[in-house]
């Protein structure tokens, strides 16, 4: 899949900045095929990243990465219309795919990402494809892993 476009707004999630920070991989956005990509971040995903941050050097990464975002005003947070439509689409995954909780709980912030990006026009580029494309059943956003 090639993603093309002038310009094109992207929200990368948990699983592509983790690699990055514990081992400097970085996500091949050469393979993206995207013309003047415009990188945003989402509420979730760095409260996310901070949550699994347990050494003084990825903070102050972290730190870093939160003022870049912050200082381009690119951050997305999610409104309170996105919090009541994720309750029904966890409600919907429960009901299909089972109401295991740690289920629940891991698939509730992905689908916050997945309905802020939705919000502002972004691409969801991930490495959790299987979670993202439950989601997408129910939710209609822009996903590329």
């Amino acid at each position: 899949m090639s993603i093309i476009g002038f310009p094109v707004k992207v929200i990368f999630d948990t699983s592509v900045y983790i690699p990055f920070i514990n081992k400097g991989i970085a996500y091949p956005t050469s393979e993206l095929d995207i013309v003047k990509p415009i990188f945003y971040m989402s509420a979730v995903v760095i409260e996310k990243l901070y949550a699994g941050a347990f050494d003084r050097d990825t903070i102050k990464l972290l730190d870093r990465l939160y003022k870049t975002f912050d200082n381009l005003g690119r951050f997305v947070v999610p409104k309170a219309s996105n919090w009541q439509k994720s309750g029904k689409v966890i409600a919907k995954l429960g009901q299909k795919y089972g109401f295991e909780e740690s289920f629940l709980s891991r698939i509730q912030n992905d689908v916050l990402i997945a309905l802020s990006a939705r919000q502002i026009g972004a691409v969801v580029i991930t490495n959790n494809l299987r979670d993202f494309l439950k989601i997408k059943e129910f939710v209609d956003f822009k996903l590329y892993g």
